[in-house]
């Protein structure tokens, strides 16, 4: 009779206990490198979110105010920035930032014959009686191409000129390009060869716009393309920062603004001169000289987090400017990216 062998129960035990071991050690490996994964594919995803933000803030603080000096539109100045401190509008304790700049490479009026963008520039002659209703240009409207003002134009789709068409929009700037206004343009008078030519200024739309006599001889009138104004409003909604309304990216704790200033007109932000913490907006009266007005540097300060919480991490919202940290301890990885831009636009 033949002998049979095989393993006894006990031996198979111990090498299912052997294994069960093995298998273990292997699966809180592979947990414990798929939760290093998780947490560095989220700590990166945070870093180019901070990232996007500041390329987004970078580009328009260093465009605020292009073409903005003084600036009038519909009876009321515009201003490069309105800094509105801890905002209610978004996130509690996150602040909101309001850009304003003319951006000459963009928004032109189109292919429509003729175009508005070939109106030619006009030089106002003489000064007139503020109260006058007119004011001369030293251009002749019966020449070309200074004949175009007196016909229509078309700016993206919309007609402009004589009526029953939209009176032209303008902007008349001064000399040394220290003030500008938008005005109406409502009558563009050929007098004939030999005789002053003439702008017509009324007030329009219960606007306070007529106001071509207030410039001096030799400022320039153009016509204003509304498309070229560019305004854009940064805030935080639910963690999400938005441009405008439209989402840019995710997962954005906080956002800081601080504006240096300078005070004694030296072109150099002052020591001790970083204002964070008193909004800044053109709707109320400013005390003279108008803060804003001295801004020459934002300091921007962006805080991301990631999505989800960390069991081996520990820490809280740091404070940033007057953002006071946060009393509760959490496990997200946080990733602060603060960079000051210089405005090239202001203080010119």
């Amino acid at each position: 009779m033949q002998k049979e062998s095989g393993f006894t129960l006990v031996e198979l035990l111990i090498v299912m206990a052997i294994f069960g071991i093995v298998l273990a050690s292997v699966l809180k490996v592979f947990s414990l490198n798929y939760q290093s994964y998780t947490v560095q594919e989220e700590v990166a995803a945070t870093q180019q979110n901070v990232r996007v933000v500041k390329m987004f803030l970078e580009r328009d603080v260093r465009m605020a105010g292009c073409g903005l000096r003084n600036f009038h539109h519909e009876d009321k100045r515009v201003y490069a920035l309105e800094f509105d401190n801890n905002s209610t509008a978004g996130d509690t304790g996150s602040d909101k930032l309001t850009i304003t700049y003319i951006d000459y490479d963009v928004g032109a009026c189109g292919a429509g014959a003729p175009s508005c963008d070939d109106l030619p520039p006009l030089t106002l002659k003489v000064s007139m009686p503020k109260a006058s209703a007119v004011a001369t240009v030293e251009e002749e409207f019966d020449d070309s191409p200074y004949d175009l003002w007196t016909g229509n134009c078309d700016c993206n789709g919309d007609t402009y000129g004589t009526p029953p068409y939209d009176r032209y929009k303008a902007i008349i700037t001064s000399p040394d390009g220290s003030k500008s206004d938008v005005v109406y343009i409502t009558q563009v008078i050929n007098s004939g060869g030999g005789t002053d030519d003439m702008l017509q200024n009324h007030n329009y739309a219960g606007f306070d716009n007529k106001v071509l006599n207030n410039y001096p001889a030799g400022s320039t009138i153009e016509f204003f393309n509304e498309k070229k104004l560019v305004e854009v409003v940064y805030h935080l909604d639910n963690r999400i920062l938005r441009r405008n309304n439209q989402p840019v990216a995710e997962n954005i704790e906080d956002l800081q603004f601080a504006f240096g200033l300078d005070t004694n007109t030296d072109g150099i932000v002052d020591s001790g001169e970083w204002m964070n913490n008193a909004d800044l907006i053109g709707a109320q009266p400013y005390v003279d000289p108008d803060p804003v007005d001295q801004i020459r540097s934002v300091r921007i300060s962006v805080l991301g987090r990631t999505a989800n919480e960390d069991r081996n991490c520990s820490g809280n919202r740091p404070a940033i400017e007057d953002h006071a940290a946060s009393g509760t301890s959490d496990g997200y990885h946080r990733k602060l990216l603060q960079v000051t831009v210089k405005v090239r636009n202001l203080g010119l």
